[in-house]
């Protein structure tokens, strides 16, 4: 049997209307989509989210992912980062998913470090798949403060969880497992969308514009006519074919996060700065073609 995903999906970033350079970056190919918010300045922030985007270069090539591949590239990014020359302050957020399998079943794996976010769209409604690394997060869990009142908190960008940024080599990632369902729409975003506009626009855009290109489109003018503070990168995912096909009763869009602190030290290969991320101002989009895994 073959575990097959189709996707449409398009992407795009924008340096935005305040800062002078675009420390965001993706990527977005084959069974990988990323989004890489850069931290650090000028130089630092680019680097580190083009090291670490590199470090997943090679999962490009693959049609689906494997758990294990996705866990490894983590620690390459990390460790990679780390050990970026004369740039300590480098760092970054992560988000994204890649398209891979639960046994022979179709499925997306998220993955975030930070608070850039992943959400997801589709029959079961409209919901954040991503938790933010954030003091403001930790104080809605434990309860102190509601959501509401967390958006006129100030230290909203106090961050507590970053890949690089003196963390050293090793980093802590929330995994989500969710099935790849037809019809189901994902939306990637740096921070910059996210603290711009209101989860609701998210939502209703992503409802009513049909194509993920337009989507795209539509956050990013979205978060400039709010004032576009920050750089705003933008990836929308559609599952246009699946098989095995889920079963209603199967699997809801709900999953279990796992949060793992990867000890091993695999040797890490070297990276190809070939890279098909993209930085800066730009916009890519690509039909869906066919990815699968033959299943033993």
């Amino acid at each position: 049997m073959r575990t097959r995903i189709a996707v449409k999906y398009a992407a795009g970033t924008d340096v935005g209307l305040v800062r002078q350079h675009n420390e965001d970056a993706y990527l977005a190919s084959g069974p990988v989509f990323l989004v890489a918010d850069g931290m650090g300045g000028h130089k630092a922030g680019d680097v580190a989210a083009a090291t670490a985007l590199a470090a997943f270069s090679e999962l490009t090539q693959d049609h689906l992912v494997e758990p294990s591949q996705l866990q490894k590239a983590v620690k390459r990014a990390a460790r990679a980062v780390n050990g970026l020359p004369g740039v300590p302050r480098a760092g970054l957020y992560l988000t994204g998913l890649v398209l891979s399998e639960n046994g022979a079943m179709p499925c997306v794996r998220v993955l975030n470090i930070g608070d850039s976010r992943t959400y997801y769209q589709g029959k079961h409604g409209f919901e954040q798949i991503t938790k933010d690394h954030s003091q403001v997060q930790e104080q809605i869990d434990a309860g102190l403060i509601s959501a509401e009142q967390a958006q006129h908190l100030p230290g909203r960008n106090v961050i507590t969880r970053a890949l690089g940024a003196g963390c050293g080599p090793r980093v802590r990632a929330d995994y989500f497992v969710l099935p790849a369902r037809v019809g189901d729409r994902y939306i990637i975003c740096s921070d910059g969308l996210s603290s711009m506009v209101t989860d609701t626009l998210i939502e209703a855009t992503a409802a009513v514009v049909s194509e993920p290109e337009g989507v795209v489109d539509a956050l990013v003018k979205a978060a400039r006519n709010a004032g576009g503070r920050d750089n705003i990168s933008v990836i929308v995912v559609d599952i246009a074919a699946a098989y095995p096909p889920w079963e209603d009763d199967d699997l809801t869009h709900q999953s279990l996060p796992g949060t793992q602190d990867w000890d091993y030290d695999p040797d890490a290969p070297t990276l190809d700065r070939s890279l098909p991320w993209r930085g800066g101002n730009e916009v890519a989009s690509e039909q869906w073609s066919w990815m699968f895994k033959d299943n033993e």
